[in-house]
């Protein structure tokens, strides 16, 4: 299927101390590069998976910036709708992680993100509602995110990144004459973000009664809930030793994603996508470069 997911590309500088860090001294670490972003690891997924996939993002004029579009365009997926703007630095997540990738602490410098605002998405909404569905993470403007819900006239799936920007949906939700899309993925601290309701479950049915219309609520080793008008269960997580966690989410949503494309939905759907989170976790990369159909059916 054609999709088009819309949202950040960044650097992911991914820190793991050796130890204790040492106060006002150099703690050895191990350190990795790799290209990142909610919406960009989404569209990398979904394109090993076979899809075709325009990335709608921004992108600076460093060389990180040259480095993640040659490889986007290597994958193949379409930059025709993203925008390279002069003289900005690529977005950069600097992550300080445990010894299996789960966050300590973060910095961010994403000054070009402020790019993802309601003039640039209403310049490309007309190309954007000719694919099949609309993937978006919420690094897009309060404006641009109110506009998507309510002009996106295909399936819209939104990820919450963050529980700071999961109330920039929110506040999304209120502004949109349309106040349904088809699908979100959240984790607990987003969720609890959007809805001020700390029991998962709650939290869940909460947002399908809000009128979002598939809920994928993610748990990590506790798994994830599914809740819809229909619907309401807990999936167990697949057990695995993890390498890296950084991106699973991501996988999760990709594996979804492409499982309702392919016209399977509800209890398979999640067992898609937890499959391809499991199999994300075992890469240091935030997306698995081995990717393939085959792990569904393993």
């Amino acid at each position: 299927m054609k999709i088009a997911v819309i949202g950040e590309s960044n650097i992911d500088i991914a820190v793991k101390p050796h130890g204790e860090p040492r106060q006002g001294g150099c703690t050895p670490a191990d350190i990795r590069f790799h290209h990142g972003g909610v919406a960009r690891n989404i569209a990398h997924n979904l394109a090993m998976l076979g899809h075709e996939v325009q990335l709608v993002s921004v992108f600076g004029d460093d060389r990180f910036a040259e480095q993640m579009m040659a490889e986007c365009e290597q994958i193949g997926i379409d930059l025709s709708l993203s925008t390279q703007y002069e003289n900005m630095k690529s977005p950069v997540f600097l992550s300080f992680n445990d010894e299996v990738g789960n966050m300590q602490s973060a910095v961010s410098d994403i000054e070009l993100n402020s790019f993802l605002d309601l003039d640039w998405l209403m310049k490309r909404i007309d190309a954007i509602n000719r694919a099949d569905l609309v993937v978006a993470d919420t690094l897009l403007s309060i404006e641009a995110l109110t506009f998507l819900i309510g002009h996106c006239l295909v399936p819209l799936y939104i990820d919450t990144v963050s529980p700071n920007r999961a109330m920039h949906l929110a506040e999304a939700m209120k502004q949109s004459y349309r106040k349904s899309f088809f699908a979100l993925k959240c984790n607990l601290a987003e969720a609890q973000a959007v809805t001020g309701i700390a029991d998962a479950n709650e939290s869940a049915r909460f947002l399908v009664d809000k009128g979002i219309e598939n809920v994928y609520l993610t748990l990590g080793e506790d798994g994830v809930i599914f809740s819809s008008r229909k619907e309401h269960h807990r999936f167990s997580a697949i057990e695995t030793e993890a390498v890296n966690v950084t991106g699973s989410g991501d996988a999760f949503f990709a594996g979804v994603i492409h499982a309702n494309a392919t016209g399977t939905n509800d209890e398979t759907a999640v067992a898609y996508g937890l499959k391809a989170a499991c199999h994300n976790v075992k890469s240091e990369a935030p997306v698995n470069p081995e990717l393939r159909l085959s792990v569904f059916y393993d």
